[in-house]
């Protein structure tokens, strides 16, 4: 009796302990480069702020749910994060799905010089 129930026991410890194998795959991130951006206007909202506006039809709602979206500013060669200060200018992002809207304000809260076209680069990270 003792061994059909030692049996019995090992054999559901066994089965409860046994585990399953899951593959998990993701799409690779999307990088997407804009040699230019749209020209900087004031901001209606803030005077001290200019902001751009891109078209970015790469930006679905999965990446408002699901993913991230990051953005680099391109200097001298090399990529520099947002939000990022360069040249006494802070440049900070947000987006929406299809847009990406770069904002421009100096440090101090004074009104900076109108910021060039700049070079960008989003990433979609899904």
């Amino acid at each position: 009796m003792k061994k059909i129930l030692t049996l019995i026991c090992c054999t559901i410890v066994l089965a409860a302990t046994s585990c399953k194998k899951e593959y998990v795959t993701t799409a690779p991130s999307a990088t997407t480069i804009f040699d230019t951006t749209p020209a900087f206007v004031r901001d209606a909202d803030d005077p001290n702020r200019y902001t751009t506006t891109l078209s970015v039809p790469e930006i679905t709602d999965y990446y408002n749910n699901h993913g991230a979206v990051l953005v680099y500013l391109e200097d001298n060669g090399t990529f520099e994060q947002l939000p990022d200060v360069y040249g006494g200018v802070s440049y900070r992002f947000v987006y929406e799905t299809g847009k990406l809207y770069i904002d421009a304000q100096s440090s101090d809260g004074s009104l900076p010089a109108k910021p060039n076209p700049l070079k960008i680069k989003i990433v979609l990270v899904p």
